[in-house]
């Protein structure tokens, strides 16, 4: 769901995704403030709003999770580690880094607005990555107060891409994925950045066409000669480009971003799972919900189930 927010809502739709274990705290007395969500965005999540968070006590989140301080003021920050809680101060368009799948404790101590955007830690890899057979999850180390405007400007992008109903499309969200990815690594990284490689791939045009064609038609029925013929390739020429550039085949990254979409829209309350098999472009309930099980290693239901308002 790409929701730009005309009137604040009062739900972190963001936190909840992306929290796997631990206990959240919220602030007495101060809503949420969501003004922007993009939730349907392979691999990324974005949120902006005024923070409704006390206390995080051993949460674990499945993405790398980054806030950016958009308010006028500082923010601070008290985290827990091996001899107690240690304070930070985060200044105003500083960004916070709390890698995935590390349990963080911290407490908060003001209301002030954000941005939040949480990446998956192998779609990250495989956009910086030269291909998805390759990939490696990005390894992040936690990081406070992060000066970096180039990183300020990328998540304000995004941030503008949600409002405006992403008219650069699904290539422009990669593209500035991938560039926040390269500085994050320089920012808080463990690991180097691995160049991407571009030779005898997609030229920009091409890959822009492809992808875009692709995000606003999912539910199309594609095969190799419909996009081949979109770029002017041959069919197989293109499937060898195809994978050169994105890393993946044709039909695993047509299937991978349909059960991703297919995976944000199960969050939804009250959706409907031959609904959501034929937005996606699944031939039906059946084929949708043994494909998801074979993915993520639950049924589509289950997971429904869980995430019932």
């Amino acid at each position: 769901m790409l929701t730009p927010l005309k009137e604040p809502a009062t739900q972190s739709v963001l936190l909840r995704s992306i929290i796997s274990g631990g206990r959240v705290t919220r602030r007495d007395g101060v809503p949420a403030m969501l003004t922007s969500q993009a939730l349907d965005w392979p691999g990324v999540l974005l949120e902006a709003g005024k923070n409704d968070v006390a206390a995080v006590d051993d949460v674990v989140g499945d993405r790398h999770y980054l806030s950016l301080n958009v308010d006028t003021k500082p923010l601070t920050l008290e985290v827990k580690g091996s001899t107690g809680f240690r304070q930070f101060t985060i200044p105003q368009l500083s960004v916070w880094v709390s890698p995935g799948h590390h349990p963080l404790t911290m407490r908060l101590d003001s209301a002030l607005r954000y941005v939040r955007v949480a990446i998956d830690t192998l779609h990250l890899g495989r956009l910086m990555g030269p291909s998805p057979d390759e990939a490696e999850p990005v390894r992040l180390r936690r990081a406070y107060g992060v000066a970096a405007p180039q990183i300020a400007r990328l998540m304000l992008t995004l941030r503008d891409e949600a409002d405006s109903r992403n008219p650069g499309g699904l290539a422009v969200v990669e593209a500035v994925t991938t560039a926040l990815g390269h500085l994050l690594v320089r920012h808080a990284g463990v690991e180097r950045a691995r160049p991407l490689r571009v030779r005898g791939g997609l030229s920009g045009v091409a890959k822009r066409r492809v992808l875009e064609m692709i995000d606003a038609r999912l539910d199309a029925r594609f095969t190799v000669d419909m996009l081949a013929r979109e770029v002017g390739l041959s069919p197989a020429h293109f499937a060898r480009a195809f994978k050169e550039t994105i890393g993946q085949a044709p039909h695993q990254y047509l299937l991978w971003l349909r059960l991703e979409r297919a995976r944000r829209l199960l969050e939804l309350c009250g959706a409907d799972l031959s609904d959501i098999a034929q937005r996606t472009g699944f031939a039906d309930q059946a084929h949708f919900t043994r494909l998801f099980k074979r993915a993520y290693r639950v049924t589509p239901g289950a997971l429904m189930r869980q995430w019932q308002c």
